[in-house]
């Protein structure tokens, strides 16, 4: 559900230790150092930004604010964080990530030469994670001229190899995420009146949800009484009794997102919406069923040529069916394309249906697993049926 996103990320920032200790990050850069081994690098960099920062965050836990940052992993000893602020910045930056030298400058490359030095590393290979794709091309040229003579290569699929497989905190996170979005679809249930503005239940549903510590609190929203447009941002529009309303809302917390979607009616719903939400249901069982361990993420939608309205099948594929949880929006794998990738115990995953439109009628249904070896496990109520709201 990637939507409007602000330039300045105004959530909380925090790091919370408990949740989160200082070993986890420990652990996986001894993972990640084998990795770069088997490849021949001796140093790693990876970048975020404040709209993406999953391997940057995997690393360090280290979320921008605005602007980026970039963790510079050597193949011994400590790693690094180059940050883009101010440097008066620099004291709360360092409450924010396990890393102890933290650098706040104007230019990538000023910070990563003066780590490299503090180093006296001269990498030969350089492996390169979501630096070239995101970093701006001003900056990179920069960094490029400091690594000069050294051999790039793209080690991301190091990371989203590893970040896969969710640990038992990750887990514990994104159970913690989930409740929150249970409870922001229950206060949208409680304020969603006929001709009250979409915005305004919006702004309640995210102070709440910001209230509970998010970072960041998406929220989109499709009406019945607007077939040709499908979810978006609230608007200035008010509800209309009798409509159905597909609500899906998002929000990370500790830096681990999640997702949850339903449908809603004001009043007592029409035969057609009955049937149409009927339909979603029965599509979204079959979701759950192909999405088995040991089941590849392209077969799990493999049945999606099976059902017979075009229309349908069109508005399941343009919202797809689903993907990985976890340190970004939406990552792997992504269900119904990643051919290569198998569903296993400890993925969490995205299950997403959704009939928006005048030919395939009005049905949403998103819900956050955990994949077990005993099948998918819930990591919120569940959110198949219908939510009626009087008045």
């Amino acid at each position: 559900m990637d939507t409007l996103h602000t330039v300045l990320n105004r959530g909380c920032s925090t790091w919370d230790r408990q949740r989160l200790p200082e070993q986890e990050f420990r652990s996986r850069l001894s993972r990640i150092r084998q990795g770069m081994e088997e490849r021949g690098a001796d140093l790693l960099l990876a970048y975020g930004d404040s709209r993406r920062y999953g391997h940057l965050a995997f690393v360090s836990h280290f979320i921008p604010k605005n602007r980026g940052a970039m963790a510079v992993i050597p193949l011994e000893g400590e790693p690094a964080l180059v940050v883009q602020e101010p440097s008066r910045n620099n004291p709360f930056s360092k409450t924010l990530t396990w890393i102890g030298e933290v650098r706040s400058v104007a230019q990538f490359a000023q910070g990563l030469g003066d780590a490299l030095n503090g180093r006296s590393l001269k990498p030969k290979r350089v492996g390169l994670a979501a630096v070239e794709e995101q970093i701006p091309m001003r900056e990179w040229e920069k960094i490029d001229q400091i690594l000069k003579g050294a051999e790039l290569c793209d080690l991301s699929d190091i990371l989203t190899s590893l970040r896969l497989i969710k640990s038992s905190s990750e887990q514990a996170l994104l159970r913690r995420t989930s409740e929150i979005l249970e409870k922001s679809l229950a206060l949208f249930r409680k304020e969603a009146r006929a001709g009250q503005k979409e915005y305004e239940i919006m702004a309640v549903v995210e102070r709440e949800a910001r209230r509970q510590g998010v970072e960041d609190f998406r929220f989109m929203i499709a009406r019945s009484s607007e077939p040709h447009v499908g979810l978006r941002p609230a608007s200035p529009a008010s509800l209309r009794k009798g409509e159905a309303l597909l609500v899906t809302v998002a929000a990370s917390y500790q830096r681990y997102w999640a997702e949850l979607g339903r449908t809603f009616c004001l009043g007592g719903p029409p035969a057609e919406l009955v049937q149409s939400h009927s339909t979603a249901k029965n599509i979204f069982h079959k979701l759950v069923e192909s999405a088995k361990v040991g089941a590849s993420a392209a077969a799990a939608g493999e049945w999606l040529k099976e059902i017979p309205s075009a229309p349908a099948r069109e508005s399941l594929q343009a919202y797809g069916l689903g993907n990985g949880l976890g340190l970004d929006l939406t990552e792997a794998p992504f269900l119904g394309r990643d051919g290569a990738v198998k569903i296993q115990p400890g993925m969490a995953l995205t299950l997403r249906v959704c009939l928006a439109g005048k030919e395939c009628g009005h049905g949403l249904i998103t819900q956050p697993f955990l994949a077990t070896q005993n099948g998918l496990q819930a990591l919120a109520q569940p959110a198949e049926e219908m939510v009626l709201v009087e008045g």
